[in-house]
């Protein structure tokens, strides 16, 4: 019938649009669609039966031949019976059309093309999940899983959800290998590096052909509307024909067959019911998708499309559909890790063939490995020569770009620290060149003098004593000579400071010779 033929052309536009078993049966459930079968047993065997589409009918009819006109036989496989377990090995429901033992092309008519046929295959083996193919895409966070490929042993890079559930690529084939052997493995990179840089380059290349994807995604929602609707007047057409068929037999029965006259009322009931509920649904449907697109729901559509960074950050856009549109204008990525440093190599190859080269920064454990170390480690020296605190060198490396390991936030007082001790640079206190003649830290010239800091501390804020303070700010040098020395002891003598200050010349430096 004109119905069957239209839901089974059905199932291959959808696929070739979907790109994905699962996708279609949804949009066949979701829409109420069904499909028709002939019984093949029983008392009605041959008779059309209509049922909802299932998860295993879909991928029957994308991969029979018959669908592409092609009459075929042997296309299953039977498997052997292990003797020892008891369960049938090596059997196959559907063999490559190259190990069919008959296939004879354009004896029956088509509704695809040969050669879409053999596209569909290759679409269903790579949505396999399984080693060599891509997989179909799922609902999983990473942005590429199946396209990124290793650039040193040539492996696909198998997606890992570690124990802290973030994505990750990583290269299991040669790792394997690489333990095996002692080598040095390939390595893995946080999958957020990657993505980031993909849905940049994916939304700038859509960015031009955002006025055609307006008018092409408004013609998509009306064409498929109408599809859609012409389906359900087919199935509507179909049970009101059925129902007027069944009322027809049982008019025409003569009052006397009883039984018979008993068997098609009932029949007439179950096809009067059945049309009562085809109507219902399709009511329902009729509220949930009308016929025709309004106004506003066309200008949605088109400023949608117009912005398509809206539409990828859309909260009604899921992982899939991030996913498939990547798949539309990328082939795949090529991945060079280098564990030494944050550097990593991106090639991206888009569809047509054209390659364009990148490089993004991962976290990485250690300064040594940031591809800015030596210039950091060069103004951390700058800095610390001029005697900045590490508080101010902290902001200076923040303000001025750098990124401390493992994109931790900003650098922090503590691990500017930690970062001096480690370049061996040593603090004032320990700098050879940082007292002049004559000068004293507090804490020796207490030792000298036999008193307690805070008392050195006291006469500096009063002024008794000539004082400077160290290039960063942080430490106070005071100056004494040997006359000040014995000025200073006999002012160390005086146990009160109000006593001290009725002696002027114990509290009223020397004139200190300046240069």
């Amino acid at each position: 019938t004109g119905l069957l033929r239209s839901h089974v052309q059905l199932v291959f536009e959808k696929f070739s649009e979907l790109r994905s078993v699962y996708a279609v049966f949804r949009y066949f459930t979701v829409n109420g669609l069904r499909l028709g079968f002939r019984r093949r047993c029983g008392d009605r065997i041959g008779e059309l039966e209509w049922r909802p589409a299932s998860a295993a009918r879909i991928p029957a009819i994308l991969r029979h031949p018959f669908y592409a006109g092609a009459y075929a036989h042997g296309f299953h496989r039977p498997g052997k019976k292990n003797p020892v377990t008891g369960v049938t090995e090596g059997g196959k429901w559907f063999v490559p059309p190259n190990e069919m033992q008959v296939l004879i092309h354009d004896r029956l008519p088509a509704y695809i093309s040969w050669e879409q046929y053999l596209e569909n295959q290759k679409q269903l083996k790579e949505n396999r999940a399984m080693k060599g193919s891509r997989g179909a895409p799922r609902r999983g966070e990473a942005l590429l899983a199946g396209l990124v490929v290793c650039g040193k042993c040539g492996y696909h890079m198998s997606t890992r959800y570690p124990g802290d559930k973030k994505p990750c690529y990583q290269c299991n084939e040669y790792y394997t290998e690489a333990v095996a052997e002692l080598r040095e493995p390939c390595g893995r990179i946080a999958a957020a590096t990657i993505d980031d840089l993909i849905t940049r380059e994916v939304l700038r290349a859509l960015e031009p052909a955002a006025l055609e994807l307006s008018l092409q995604a408004i013609e998509n929602v009306e064409r498929d509307r109408k599809r859609l609707h012409d389906q359900w007047h087919q199935q509507l057409e179909r049970v009101q024909q059925e129902s007027a068929r069944a009322e027809r037999q049982y008019q025409l029965t003569e009052p006397e067959n009883r039984l018979v006259a008993r068997t098609l009322e009932a029949r007439w009931e179950n096809a009067l019911k059945r049309q009562r509920e085809t109507e219902e649904e399709y009511n329902r449907f009729l509220t949930q998708q009308p016929a025709t697109l309004s106004s506003d729901e066309r200008h949605h559509i088109g400023a949608l499309a117009e912005n398509v960074s809206q539409v990828w950050n859309a909260e009604g856009t899921s992982a899939i559909d991030r996913k498939q549109i990547v798949r539309c204008v990328v082939e795949r990525v090529i991945l060079v890790t280098d564990r030494t440093t944050e550097l990593n190599e991106v090639t991206i190859i888009w569809k047509g063939g054209m390659e364009t080269k990148h490089e993004v920064s991962r976290p990485v454990g250690s300064f040594e490995q940031l591809k800015d170390y030596r210039k950091m480690a060069e103004r951390i020296r700058e800095l610390h020569a001029e005697g900045f605190h590490h508080f101010q060198i902290a902001d200076t490396l923040n303000r001025e770009g750098f990124v401390p390991p493992r994109r931790r936030g900003k650098f922090t007082k503590g691990g500017i620290g930690d970062l001096i001790r480690r370049l061996g640079l040593a603090g004032e206190l320990f700098q050879e060149n940082t007292l002049k003649q004559n000068e004293w830290w507090i804490s020796d010239l207490a030792k000298e003098l036999g008193v307690i800091a805070v008392k050195i501390h006291y006469w500096v804020k009063h002024g008794w004593i000539h004082h400077r303070r160290t290039p960063s700010g942080k430490h106070l040098i005071v100056w004494a000579d040997q006359e000040e020395l014995h000025r200073l002891r006999q002012l160390a003598d005086k146990k009160s400071s109000w006593f001290a200050a009725k002696h002027p010349e114990l509290v009223i430096p020397k004139k200190r010779r300046t240069r």
